[in-house]
């Protein structure tokens, strides 16, 4: 993945924005100890975690790492002005359901459109920033109900839905991905490869079949950084294959590329609600704080902008027409 020349990440020192988030997670004179790595991330580590990647818990993401896995939410008001910006350039209804997914370096920002309440609670959550079926100006819960409403054929097509090729990867994650694979065969994992690319429009296509396919119109997949990968033959209900499952994902975490990256798993080793998914997160992909987001709307949106506000796939092929628009059905009820 690869950002437009003329966007940078910006780095701030810890702004109210920030400190709203880290002060979820503890008191505020926890807060004022942390150190300016952890509060831009929007979160704050706990006193036993340091603020670096390599100590915070590689099994954990999707907010599983803040209490009780919940995650913690922005907790102050924006101003009418910047609650503006998110919503026009990234279909933010409620600033206050945006959370930074997980306190390793490659937390990013993210929605949700109903606020998560417990642990095992399942809600609909998206990559602030990310490319989707989302309509320019529409909300995330506008989009999410015309994507349901709509038959699932609707969603089909395009030169590239999905693939199980390792050669669909953005190219400098398949090195990684096969060297990897590779590695965890040679420790006596039985491994099947189900999916790798996924457009938009393939997310968008699972959202609307239901039963629990996805929860969300935005993915790792679709910018070539995940994989889904199969145990022995799949099936949880053996022992033997939850137990070898289970193995892989703590094997899988504790991986480290020679580049010094990692993969990250959702929910922990041991519970999730999507076991197969394994994703290598990237910092120059996705927001990793509110005013992160802030800045890239106001340039994004500003008249004359050349720089757009979503983040556009490094991948081996041309993925323009399997990124955004549905093809035309006459009855999509």
């Amino acid at each position: 993945m690869r950002m437009p020349t003329s966007w940078k990440p910006i780095w701030r020192q810890p702004s109210a924005v920030a400190l709203a988030f880290a002060m979820v997670s503890g008191s505020s004179s926890r807060v004022a100890a942390q150190s300016e790595p952890a509060l831009r991330h929007g979160l704050a580590q706990s006193p036993a975690k340091s603020a670096h990647a390599d100590s915070a818990p590689a099994t954990v993401v999707s907010g599983n790492d803040a209490p009780r896995g919940i995650p913690s939410y922005l907790s102050i008001s924006l101003s009418p002005a910047d609650a503006d910006l998110l919503r026009r350039a990234y279909g933010i209804e409620d600033p206050s359901r945006l959370y930074v997914s997980d306190s390793t370096d490659g937390g990013t920002l993210k929605y949700d459109t109903q606020r998560k309440t417990c642990a095992g609670c399942l809600v609909n959550s998206y990559h602030v920033g990310y490319v989707s079926v989302r309509e320019p100006g529409e909300s995330w819960e506008a989009a999410e109900k015309r994507v349901r409403e709509a038959k699932a054929k609707t969603y089909t097509g395009g030169p590239h839905p999905a693939s199980e090729s390792l050669s669909a990867l953005d190219p400098d994650v398949r090195p990684i991905a096969e060297e990897m694979l590779r590695e965890a065969k040679e420790a006596g994992f039985k491994i099947h490869v189900t999916a790798t690319y996924r457009s938009p429009l393939r997310q968008a296509f699972l959202m609307s079949k239901g039963r629990g396919r996805t929860h969300t119109l935005t993915s790792n997949h679709s910018y070539g950084r995940a994989i889904d990968i199969v145990i022995d033959n799949g099936n949880r209900g053996n022992a033997r294959t939850k137990r070898d499952w289970i193995a892989f994902r703590k094997w899988v975490t504790d991986y480290r590329a020679p580049t010094g990256e990692s993969f990250h798993i959702l929910g922990r080793a041991d519970a999730a609600w999507d076991w197969p998914h394994i994703e290598l997160p990237s910092r120059s992909l996705g927001f990793h704080s509110v005013d992160e987001a802030l800045e890239r709307a106001k340039e994004c949106l500003a008249a004359g902008a050349t720089v757009r506000c979503d983040f556009q796939p490094h991948l081996p092929f041309d993925s323009t027409a399997a990124l955004l628009r549905p093809r035309p059905s006459p009855n999509t009820k």
